[in-house]
């Protein structure tokens, strides 16, 4: 089974980076500061998926404080929460004279505006 997963990865040309690896920590961080312009410091991630194929990255996470505590975005969103999908944050990314530059991101996105932005096959199964 592995090895059907890992032709599937390379055909569809894109890795996945795994969990405490340099690459997810750099591309991680490349949308960080970001996402704690808008929630706050303290902002760790639970990563739903994190690809990378070339110099493009495509994210996407649900951020929390750090040690798993929930972030209240009634607090920092008011009444336009009530109309956001959550706090979960998707962001395209780019590497660039060796880090990762956010091209773009949005949280709470209730469509699926990164289908245009960076390589299509990225985000293969998430609704491109």
């Amino acid at each position: 089974m592995t090895s059907l997963l890992i032709a599937l990865f390379l055909a569809a040309g894109f890795v996945e980076p795994a969990a405490g690896s340099e690459l997810r920590k750099s591309v991680l961080n490349g949308l960080r500061p970001a996402v704690q312009r808008q929630l706050g410091s303290n902002v760790e991630f639970k990563v739903t998926l994190i690809r990378v194929q070339g110099d493009w990255a495509f994210v996407i996470v649900d951020p929390q404080r750090k040690g798993g505590k929930p972030i209240d975005g009634w607090r920092i969103f008011g009444e336009h929460f009530g109309n956001m999908d959550g706090l979960r944050a998707e962001g395209v990314l780019r590497r660039q004279g060796g880090r990762w530059v956010l091209v773009d991101h949005a949280i709470g996105a209730t469509d699926v505006w990164y289908c245009d932005v960076g390589p299509r096959s990225l985000k293969a199964g998430w609704g491109c």
